[in-house]
């Protein structure tokens, strides 16, 4: 089989669960729009002018992939196409070519909010809650939250959608501390580690309690305790994960599914002549040591690091002003590229760099799609 051949039977298979919302005067097929828009965004465009330029520009490239029947779709009809798709389709589309071109590896899975601020609608700015996996950078679902302050119910229903396996740890920043998502994730076998504020006061002030006189008193304190110091640049940063497995005294711990563990992670920071210090507080239902559980703290962010900065920075999602919509399933589009970005080979080569060599080279495009099993 040939390698067009390959990726006809691929794009039609990852896409062929979309239903198009056209119903008549269909002159340019769904396959051939979605592509469009997916490779136009692999290449660094970001808006519907800008997608039909740039397919006018590859229409020969384009025809190894596609019928094209009737030519290049206009940009108010790439608008009016994807703007329509159902999003929830579309995203299962993604997650499936996904599973079928990289195996999910157990480990952490960080969930995480964030807000497409000129992507409006009359609810507001787009906020979509997502779930990605830090073993390999996969992302795993996104749901739309239906605005900021709303993210408790999207968190379970992006749990409900989600395929957890024993050895699995989800984690979740403060917003996610509820007893019902406790709950969700463990129906699912799966660990938690959730950061704990304000939002659980009773159970916030019962750690902080134990914590300040586990501080005080050391040598007696029922923890394991992890330090790290780094000096740079004439700061220095402290680093010390408390974790304690002794919560008998602990009353609200039955309000908890399977709490096992209680962690503080303190932050103490000397830099010109100046010390401040940071403690935030966690709830767990694993057994991990002081040690993993720094490790899984800080690789929470990979969601901000690795996924939700290049949607910002190389896609340029936060600037889009496309309709809410239309920005959800451009969020696809985007995951799509990304995930096919990730996929080089490991080089000395910024993602905007590969995007530019994309939107110049034919033969670089067409490498970098087989690489990414596109």
């Amino acid at each position: 089989m040939s390698d067009n051949q390959t990726h006809r039977y691929r794009i039609l298979s990852c896409f062929s669960i979309c239903e198009d919302p056209r119903k008549c005067r269909i002159q340019h097929g769904l396959v051939d729009i979605i592509v469009i828009v997916v490779l136009a965004t692999l290449c660094g465009e970001q808006g519907w002018d800008d997608f039909h330029d740039w397919a006018n520009e590859r229409e020969d490239f384009l025809r190894e992939f596609l019928k094209l029947e009737n030519g290049i779709p206009s940009p108010d009809t790439l608008r009016r196409v994807i703007e329509r798709i159902d999003p929830d389709r579309f995203m299962e589309a993604f997650l499936n070519w996904g599973n079928e071109v990289s195996q999910r590896l157990p480990g952490q899975i960080c969930i995480d909010g964030k807000s497409l601020r000129k992507a409006l609608d009359e609810r507001g700015a787009l906020h979509l809650v997502s779930a990605f996996c830090s073993e390999n950078r996969m992302v795993l679902g996104s749901v739309d939250a239906g605005g900021k302050g709303k993210e408790i119910a999207a968190i379970r229903n992006l749990l409900s959608s989600l395929t957890l396996k024993q050895g699995d740890t989800v984690t979740i920043d403060a917003i996610g501390c509820q007893k019902t998502v406790v709950a969700d994730i463990r129906k699912q076998k799966a660990d938690y580690l959730i950061a704990l504020k304000r939002n659980q006061g009773k159970l916030l002030d019962e750690a902080e309690n134990f914590f300040d006189q586990a501080l005080l008193h050391k040598d007696y304190a029922p923890c394991s305790l992890y330090e790290t110091e780094k000096k740079s640049r004439g700061r220095v940063e402290k680093h010390e994960v408390w974790v304690t497995e002794d919560l008998s005294w602990l009353e609200l711990r039955k309000d908890w599914k399977d709490l096992n563990q209680l962690i503080l992670v303190k932050r103490v920071r000397e830099y010109a002549g100046k010390t401040t210090e940071e403690k935030r507080y966690y709830i767990a239902s694993g057994s991990n040591d002081a040690k993993k559980l720094a490790e899984m703290v800080r690789n929470h962010w990979a969601i901000e690091n690795k996924y939700h900065w290049h949607l910002d920075v190389t896609f340029g999602e936060d600037a889009s002003q496309i309709r809410a919509n239309s920005n959800r399933n451009l969020r696809v589009a985007r995951n799509i590229a990304l995930q096919i970005l990730k996929a080089q080979p490991k080089k000395k080569v910024s993602y905007k760099r590969q995007m530019k060599r994309c939107y110049r080279s034919d033969s670089y495009l067409r490498e970098t799609l087989l690489v990414g099993n596109f």
